[in-house]
């Protein structure tokens, strides 16, 4: 795994050896950014159910003001602060599980990740949370990564999916959220 772009272009990053997380194919990884690429610069964004942290530190390289890294394993703590080489001004590294993370993030989000464990409903728990608690700002994006027999048959009010890629098994979902949708 490698940074695609940005200030952080052709740096590797290590991945978690655990039998828990899956990294993201590199071509999963480098077509949601194609997606979402004028979405990063000066935002504040989320990578929810971190691993590695690979989603968060490539939106760090593209110019993201502020990321929060999310897991509740201890190992992703470590690997996320050698991949980010220990440069943690632009961004907070949360140990716990997901409910208590959102909790603990006060500031609105402008762009999420939910990557979350493929045979949970912890995607879907955080795409609701998210959106009832108030936690994103009008226009905001989430990117919803799961495998595909999963379906998104209903989303919290304000929710719309944008945009669907398929990648075999895999399955990435951009949803908006807009202020007043679905009221």
């Amino acid at each position: 795994m490698i940074v695609i772009t940005g200030k952080f272009k052709g740096r590797k990053l290590e991945s978690i050896k655990s039998e828990q997380t899956r990294p993201t194919l590199a071509r999963v990884k480098e077509s949601i950014f194609c997606v979402i690429d004028n979405e990063i610069s000066g935002k504040v964004c989320l990578d929810l159910f971190a691993g590695s942290g690979a989603y968060g530190i490539e939106c760090l390289s593209r110019g993201a003001k502020f990321v929060y890294f999310c897991d509740q394993n201890l190992e992703c703590e470590k690997v996320i602060k050698r991949n980010l080489k220990n440069e943690l001004d632009d961004c907070k590294i949360i140990v716990s599980d997901y409910v208590d993370a959102l909790y603990i993030i006060k500031e609105k989000l402008d762009l999420v990740f939910l990557d979350p464990p493929y045979d949970s409903s912890f995607g879907e728990k955080a795409l609701y949370l998210l959106a009832k608690e108030n936690k994103l700002n009008n226009g905001a994006t989430i990117v919803f990564e799961h495998n595909n027999k999963k379906d998104l048959q209903t989303l919290p009010k304000g929710c719309i999916i944008s945009k669907t890629k398929n990648y075999g098994d895999v399955v990435v979902e951009f949803i908006k959220f807009e202020v007043g949708y679905g009221r």
